[in-house]
């Protein structure tokens, strides 16, 4: 990675300016965070009031707030650069270092950082990693191994029986005064707990709790650990708000349904944590396999997310052999997609042109992918990052990647003797795809898992999403066995979409022509021919007959309209049936 040779120090008018540059920086990242937390800290009124509608517009909002700040900064800044390239860097190094004194105490600093290096990337153009300008560490990072001291979380020992502590847990979280039977829900949730720790720990000596309730759509959550010795294991109590008060829909004890909880197809929580460092930490040691960049984009910062997996990336290129190669699959129509096999992510490049059979535009393909990253993924869409900029060794590619990319991705793409350069990519969390999966896994695997894609295309019609193309190879399966959806250069909000019957042929030449004999608009869709696209391979044939059938029916997806057109909101409940509590 090249970077430019070091500079000498500032003259004494860069000198001033750099420091208008620090101070600019730190009051638009102040700015930003505190506007986050202000939207953040409306989600407990929300959810008591049951104002999902409010909440989701919220959440729109605050999505918006880094990139917003970002390039206001950069509007701010761009017209006082000294003209001479070597004097702007000269000027922004020493910025940097004012920088640093102006957030160095602060409980967000690698918030802060990050938000520099998002302004100064897109200020300078950066490709690929400048050391010189930019907030860099390829080393270990250690999150804050808190002892409960400093405020994050609270211990409540299991002094009695494991049902008090959990009330005392209840009576103490900021949803205490709201439940409308507190002592039923602790003893249900005591009495779970119990019964998952018999034979396998012989004692409980404390629970240990964050401060924070954790908010996302209707949902509500308090999020600790149960610990004996050595040990901790996952304790999430989800809450549901209800005309007569709050009650405990379940308790969340093994690190599956807590990691499915966190998950990379689900909405950000609203957490009102000014220590996000500390939180992370403590949800990390529940879920010790998942990414740390993951953590920080479940609880809402996933510029800082995109940081981590930056880093994450370059670090193992640094520590690894392995070559990116053609991602396993159907040969994308819209996207090269390619993978490093040691680094469980896709990479996704937008291709110059796209097969005939393919009605859209780079432009639209974006908007799409802005469009899910702004909508609630209800478990069954992958977040997608969006990158700029990344630089790699060229030797790093298979020669066959290499020849997709130079024929396909011109635009996107530019290959020297010695450097690869992905302008845009999109990159996701590695899924194993459902085609692939339907054909290579025993009869039992595949039956669930082609049970589960009719359940995951009714799931996100319920959330006002129409995937556009149906087939298996646009699905994929997470390690949870659940199937997701990661292509989206067709995907539409089903409100923008006309659901018809197909008519009738007229004569025998319309029923054999392989042409429509009759007027079809671009949003046209007809739900009976889903039949010819959901026969392959034959589990998927028996089980839609058997179960989704409904998923061929003009009825079906109109239904589904009607109800988004009234404004209901469906409730989706990111844990197992089985683990709910009986609420009437």
């Amino acid at each position: 990675m090249a970077t430019e040779p070091a500079l000498a120090g500032p003259r004494p008018d860069e000198d001033l300016l750099a420091t208008r540059f620090a101070q600019l920086l730190h009051d638009a990242f102040v700015d930003y965070h505190d506007r986050f937390l202000e939207i953040t800290h409306r989600a407990a009124g929300r959810f008591l009031a049951r104002d999902w509608r409010a909440h989701q517009i919220d959440a729109t909002e605050r999505l918006g707030l880094h990139t917003a700040a970002v390039l206001a900064t950069v509007d701010a800044a761009a017209p006082l650069l000294p003209d001479d390239p070597l004097a702007a860097r000269r000027c922004w190094v020493t910025a940097r270092r004012r920088y640093v004194s102006l957030v160095a105490r602060r409980m967000d600093l690698e918030l802060a950082e990050t938000f520099y290096n998002s302004v100064t990337r897109r200020l300078f153009g950066i490709v690929g990693i400048d050391t010189e300008l930019e907030f860099l560490w390829l080393g270990p990072t250690a999150l804050p191994a808190d002892d409960g001291t400093r405020g994050e979380y609270r211990t409540f020992p299991v002094e009695g029986s494991v049902a008090g502590c959990v009330r005392e847990i209840l009576e103490h979280s900021p949803l205490g005064d709201h439940l409308a039977f507190p002592d039923r829900d602790a003893h249900r949730v005591g009495e779970r707990i119990e019964r998952s720790l018999e034979g396998v720990w012989d004692g409980l000596d404390a629970i240990e709790v964050l401060r924070p309730v954790f908010y996302r759509n209707k949902g509500a959550y308090l999020v600790g650990r149960l610990r004996w010795l050595n040990r901790v294991a996952p304790m999430i109590i989800p809450f549901q708000a209800r005309p007569d008060g709050v009650h405990v829909d379940a308790v969340l004890l093994s690190e599956s349904d807590a990691s499915r909880l966190f998950g990379y197809t689900r909405s950000y929580f609203h957490v009102l944590c000014r220590r996000p460092a500390a939180v992370v930490g403590f949800l990390k040691s529940l879920l010790p396999v998942k990414p740390v960049a993951e953590l920080y984009t479940s609880i809402g910062y996933s510029q800082h997310g995109k940081t981590n997996l930056f880093r994450a990336l370059y670090r193992h290129m640094e520590h690894s052999n392995t070559r990116f190669e053609r991602a396993r699959g159907a040969r994308g129509m819209v996207m090269a997609v390619f993978t490093l096999p040691s680094f469980d992510v896709v990479f996704k490049i937008i291709k110059d042109r796209f097969a005939p059979t393919k009605r859209t535009t780079p432009e639209e393909v974006k908007r799409r992918y802005k469009l899910v990253f702004d909508h609630d993924r209800v478990g069954r869409l992958v977040d997608a990052q969006e990158f700029e900029n990344l630089s790699f060794d060229r030797d790093r590619f298979d020669e066959d990647l290499l020849d997709e990319l130079r024929h396909d991705c011109t635009r996107n793409v530019t290959i020297t003797d010695e450097r690869v350069v992905l302008h845009h990519v999109y990159t996701e969390r590695r899924v194993y795809p459902l085609d692939l999966y339907l054909r290579e896994m025993g009869p039992e695997r595949a039956r669930a898992a082609a049970i589960d894609y009719g359940f995951a295309i009714k799931d996100l019609a319920a959330a006002n999403i129409f995937p556009g193309d149906l087939f298996p190879k646009n699905f994929g399966v997470t390690r949870h066995g659940s199937v997701v959806f990661y292509d989206y250069d067709e995907l539409a909000l089903l409100s923008d979409v006309r659901f018809r019957r197909l008519p009738p042929p007229r004569d025998y030449d319309d029923e054999i022509s392989d042409q429509p004999w009759f007027p079809v608009e671009p949003d046209d869709v007809f739900p009976e021919e889903f039949r010819t696209y959901l026969r392959s391979p034959t589990v998927v044939a028996e089980v839609f007959e058997q179960y989704h059938s409904d998923i061929m029916t003009v009825e079906f997806w109109q239904a589904m309209q009607r109800q988004h057109a009234d404004g209901e909101l469906p409730d989706f409940f990111p844990y197992p049936p089985d683990v709910r509590f009986d609420l009437d």
